[in-house]
């Protein structure tokens, strides 16, 4: 994963890592490894948005608009559901 990630968005390593580290945390306390699993699904997805600049400009481009317009604006709810979309393509390509 990391490889994986160093060569398509290096500057999210420590963001990858801080998250590693706490998912390992919490699968020793609880002596579960659904933190684990959890982690490398997360980042799996976030691999497969980072390689493909069709992903990458669809979560760009929804995540500038929910940032910038009001929550009440129907577009705005288009905005988060297209997010959705984007995470669960990528999901979905790396299961």
């Amino acid at each position: 994963m990391r490889l994986a990630l160093a060569r398509v968005a290096p500057h999210r390593l420590g963001e990858m890592e801080t998250q590693k580290n706490e998912a390992f945390a919490l699968a020793a306390e609880h002596n579960n490894l659904g933190p684990i699993r959890q982690w490398l699904t997360i980042w799996a997805g976030e691999v497969e948005i980072e390689r493909r600049p069709d992903l990458a400009a669809r979560r760009r481009n929804a995540e500038h608009a929910v940032h910038t317009l009001d929550k009440d604006a129907p577009a705005w709810r288009a905005a988060m559901d297209e997010l959705l979309a984007v995470v669960n393509e990528a999901r979905q390509a790396t299961a």
